[in-house]
């Protein structure tokens, strides 16, 4: 199958959520394999494939693959996405598919900032958003 979660944070809190959006069905911890590779991606290490199991709507699915055509160390604004997914006035239903996204980091929610440059919000908190955009501006400072 794939990753169907990443978060971060508290162990408790991740797990309420990760119930939450996946009601219904028997979750399993895995140390090993897909953890390790969805580690591996996050330390910024090549990963020739990192297979995903996500669910969506259509509308969150589009906003999801618009995200992963956001370069490291580059930004977009949630109405430039509106725009990429051709629906340009649903920037709040975008804001929202961008908080629905099941795969941080994997799907580069944090790389979506307001228009007026404002960090908007992160499920995660600001300070996590904050910390991945100056991390990977650092690494497209290095590999450039």
């Amino acid at each position: 199958k794939g990753i169907c979660y990443v978060g971060f944070g508290e162990k408790e809190p991740m797990l309420n959520d990760l119930k939450k959006r996946y009601s219904g069905t028997a979750l399993q911890e895995q140390k090993a394999g897909l953890h390790k590779l969805a580690l591996s991606f996050i330390k910024n290490e090549r990963v020739s494939e990192l297979p995903l199991h996500i669910a969506g709507t259509d509308f969150q699915l589009s906003v999801w693959k618009a995200l992963l055509q956001i370069p490291v160390g580059k930004l977009s604004s949630y109405k430039a996405i509106a725009k990429a997914v051709n629906n340009p006035k649903a920037v709040r239903a975008v804001g929202s598919a961008i908080g629905d996204n099941p795969v941080s980091y994997i799907i580069p929610c944090h790389r979506v900032i307001r228009s007026d440059g404002g960090l908007g919000g992160y499920f995660w908190g600001l300070e996590i958003k904050k910390k991945m955009i100056e991390r990977e501006a650092q690494i497209a400072e290095i590999e450039n």
